[in-house]
């Protein structure tokens, strides 16, 4: 049986390459339908989602198991991967206007010029229960905890992306807000995405709040051992994978004064809060305020403005080793094989035997 589809009309956006979907999907498309089916469009303008059937004009073939987005491997049907054995895409969008033949509407991904082959109301009855719709997306997190994350990264969500980094930072501020847009930029040119398996490798060269921008966004932490630490005292990093070829993304010199440009105030109550140690509970709550304001101003600094980006050729490590255990004889603590120390036969963690140890505060590595 042979199936024909004639299109109802072509997409108009300034999506030309694929990988800018994520991006510009964000940006109005217009829906030009032809002349013949423009009477099809009467009462549409009272809806605010429609449903858009579009044909992947641009896929040549298609592979029944196939990579996504996230890096993991799914069956075609399990993904959105426009690469199909029929080529038929639908996408949910926001409605705008609908004027004569053209229809305006924003979270559309399909390209330019994409035939559409159907327009029909979005259909959320399946989600009238808000308890069904949080339960697929729990159950989606439970696939895969960064998800949302990489889509996120994907389409350069960055105030949304700061706002899940200073979950964990603790605060806003420029520094944060640098280390997310920095991220960003290296994850989206890589490619690749971090399952915590050390396949991705974040290397950083300061421990300040850029740092916590890094692990957020590229997953690469030390309790994964992805996130390699360099005491350079940099705001600087390297994204890698196993082999070696990465991304190093560098602070210009003149970034800190980009920012207080951008953000004089909160440069002001910088000096008085953090440099001073100005503790006035009044002055330090403006400070907060001017904080956030600036992060948040910070995103909307072109990146060329305050980073030099170029590529990189790392030294790997190889996979962190996994360790057995030893009771230590003296405070019976089990304690990694690796950091236990023979004295007048007993086995003795580094405290128990007052072994020099290296440790990570605020002034960067030192030995105790």
């Amino acid at each position: 049986m042979d199936i024909h589809f004639q299109p109802i009309g072509y997409v108009k956006n300034q999506i030309i390459d694929p990988k800018d979907g994520f991006v510009l999907k964000k940006e109005k498309s217009v829906l030009e339908i032809l002349p013949e089916f423009a009477d099809g469009l009467q009462n549409l303008n009272e809806l605010a989602a429609i449903d858009v059937v579009f044909n992947f004009h641009r896929s040549q073939n298609y592979k029944l198991i196939t990579p996504i987005y996230t890096g993991e491997i799914k069956g075609v049907f399990a993904s959105r991967s426009p690469h199909r054995p029929n080529g038929i895409g639908v996408t949910t969008v926001k409605l705008h206007s609908v004027e004569g033949n053209q229809l305006t509407v924003t979270g559309l991904d399909a390209m330019n010029e994409t035939p559409i082959l159907d327009i029909k109301p979005a259909d959320y009855s399946f989600y009238e229960n808000s308890k069904s719709e949080n339960k697929i997306r729990v159950e989606r997190l439970k696939g895969n905890p960064r998800a949302e994350i990489i889509m996120d990264i994907k389409s350069e969500n960055l105030e949304k992306l700061l706002i899940g980094a200073a979950q964990i930072h603790g605060h806003y501020c420029p520094g944060l807000a640098m280390g997310v847009i920095a991220a960003v930029k290296a994850m989206n040119q890589i490619k690749n995405h971090s399952d915590g398996m050390e396949d991705l490798l974040a290397i950083t060269e300061t421990n300040n709040c850029f740092a916590d921008g890094v692990q957020y966004i590229t997953g690469c932490s030390f309790g994964n051992n992805a996130l390699i630490f360099r005491d350079i005292g940099k705001n600087a990093f390297t994204l890698t994978t196993r082999n070696g070829k990465g991304i190093r993304v560098c602070a210009k010199n003149d970034s800190r004064l980009t920012i207080n440009q951008k953000s004089p105030e909160f440069s002001n109550l910088f000096q008085q809060v953090v440099i001073e140690q100005n503790h006035d509970e009044n002055i330090k709550r403006e400070f907060r305020k001017a904080a956030s304001k600036a992060s948040f101003a910070t995103l909307t600094i072109p990146f060329n403005d305050i980073f030099k980006i170029e590529d990189k050729e790392t030294s790997i490590p190889p996979y962190a080793p996994i360790m057995e255990s030893i009771v230590c004889d003296v405070c019976k603590e089990n304690t990694m094989k690796s950091r236990i120390t023979e004295v007048n036969n007993e086995n003795l963690c580094l405290d128990c035997s007052a072994t020099s140890q290296y440790v990570l505060d605020g002034h960067g590595i030192k030995c105790t």
